[in-house]
């Protein structure tokens, strides 16, 4: 099987290619049970889409005028080296040492799935058997997971960093269809060389074929290709003859793979702290909003279990200055700046934040705007900084009712239902900013803020007496809120 020619990709009309998806009108959707799959699949064909055409920046605008032709397709497969993506050797290689590596089910690559004993294995997939066994087929999107997308924590000591970083979120364009989609976040070669400053000698070739050498890997070096398929450990999959029901696709298959061995690669990425103390350089992954700090680059991350991504929204569309940092929005964003047909644009922020993995810390938004996103982010910022200003009302309604003086044996009571009611408000905004971007391109400043402050207002002031209501029976913590309550009222 090739990932570039035969049917691999799942869907609710059954298994198709990526020929398929780009060269017919059929309007597919993808069919994975996990939406962390979901995403994985979507950065893993448009970096497929990227190695294949590789684009120049007009090329891109045309694909997404006027879509790629069978014809164009054959004419790129005659051009590119297909070997490179044959499903025997696709994002695996042989550990140099000849070690057998560590054997691990199969589960372990689907983050939300814990198979260890952390404070974190909490959730809805949180259950091992939840997958037990995959196709041959999915094991290429679960092994693109792995290596772009879960932390290295997630094996403990004998886990590695990828390129990305441990952690990062992915922002990506989402079309009006899988195909748009897949255009949307190709790599334009050129743009994306001009943007990164990679050497001229870089090295493109996929680290299956040419394998990392030394200790550290110096982000400069890697070639786009290179690093869209990067890889953290040598990894097989033992594949055998059985007939199975895939618990990732739901797909039969007549070959499954229940276990896989691994085994990381000895060097560093600028993406880990070895790396970055030699000076590695972190490698601009196209799908990664960056922090630029003390002359060093970072990948975006999540902060915790409890952040939402509403709250750095608007950097992830044109970028923000902090007292000690830069945010830059992933390159997939900044080229849509110059690829866009008019009409709508959704972005979707996803990845796997937490420790371990855990489902509690996944994350997959949709926000949909326009295709002009930097001509409307001052209303997307409006929108933002309101839902920012009730979070802080909040917080002072919860630190007026503190300096209460019969508060000062419950203080601590206090920080905690503080920090709980403050991670509700930012759970239910969410929703609240999502619905209200819906149609930003349709509506003036003054009505998107008169929007967001009545409806977040009243979210909050709603939070806020719930836990009055709570408390209603123990008099003196009661008084403390209600005096706390006077911050919603003043302008």
């Amino acid at each position: 099987m090739n990932l570039l020619i035969d049917d691999f990709v799942s869907t609710t009309k059954g298994k198709v290619s990526l020929r398929t998806i780009l060269t017919s009108d059929e309007d597919y959707q993808l069919q994975y049970y996990f939406d962390e799959v979901q995403l994985s699949m979507l950065q893993l064909l448009s970096s497929l889409a990227t190695a294949l055409f590789q684009p120049s920046i007009s090329d891109l605008k045309a694909f997404l005028k006027n879509g790629v032709t069978g014809e164009k397709y054959e004419q790129a497969l005659v051009t590119c080296n297909q070997e490179w993506f044959d499903s025997e050797c696709f994002m695996q290689s042989k550990s140099p040492e000849k070690k057998v590596g560590l054997n691990a089910q199969i589960s372990t690559i689907v983050s939300g799935i814990e198979s260890g004993t952390s404070s974190n294995a909490s959730g809805l997939f949180s259950n091992i058997k939840m997958v037990e066994c995959t196709c041959s087929d999915c094991i290429h999107v679960l092994n693109y997971n792995l290596h772009m997308n879960i932390k290295g924590e997630r094996f403990s000591k004998t886990g590695a960093t990828g390129i990305r970083g441990g952690g990062a979120i992915s922002t990506l364009i989402s079309g009006g269809s899988l195909k748009q989609t897949i255009l949307s976040n190709t790599i334009a070669v050129d743009y994306y060389n001009e943007q990164a400053q990679i050497s001229e000698n870089a090295e493109n070739s996929p680290m299956w074929i040419k394998p990392l050498q030394g200790k550290v890997y110096q982000a400069t070096n890697i070639g786009l290709i290179r690093g869209l398929f990067a890889l953290a450990y040598h990894v097989s999959f033992k594949k055998e003859d059985k007939s199975c029901l895939c618990d990732i696709c739901g797909h039969e298959s007549n070959q499954l793979v229940a276990s896989f061995n691994r085994e990381k690669y000895q060097g560093h990425y600028g993406s880990t702290k070895n790396g970055r103390d030699a000076n590695a350089g972190w490698w601009l992954h196209p799908f990664t909003p960056i922090r630029f700090k003390d002359s060093q680059f970072y990948p975006i991350t999540a902060r915790d279990q409890n952040w939402q991504s509403w709250q750095e929204l608007d950097s992830y569309i044109i970028g923000k200055e902090t007292t000690n940092s830069i945010i830059k929005p992933a390159y997939v964003v900044t080229q849509h700046q110059h690829t866009a047909n008019t009409g709508k644009t959704a972005l979707l922020v996803g990845g796997n934040i937490a420790d371990q993995g855990s489902i509690t810390g996944r994350v997959y938004d949709l926000f949909s705007m326009p295709s002009t996103l930097s001509r409307q982010h001052s209303k997307v910022t409006q929108v933002i900084d309101v839902g920012l200003i009730y979070k802080d009302k909040l917080k002072r309604a919860f630190f007026l009712a503190s300096k209460n003086s019969d508060m000062k044996v419950k203080k601590q009571l206090l920080n905690s239902i503080d920090i709980d009611t403050q991670n509700r408000y930012i759970a239910n905004a969410q929703q609240i900013i999502q619905q209200i971007l819906f149609n930003v391109d349709k509506r003036v400043s003054s009505e998107l803020r008169e929007q967001a402050a009545l409806e977040l207002s009243v979210e909050a002031k709603r939070i806020y007496k719930t836990v009055q209501n709570k408390y209603q029976h123990d008099l003196p913590l009661f008084k403390a809120l209600v005096k706390g309550e006077t911050v919603f009222y003043k302008k």
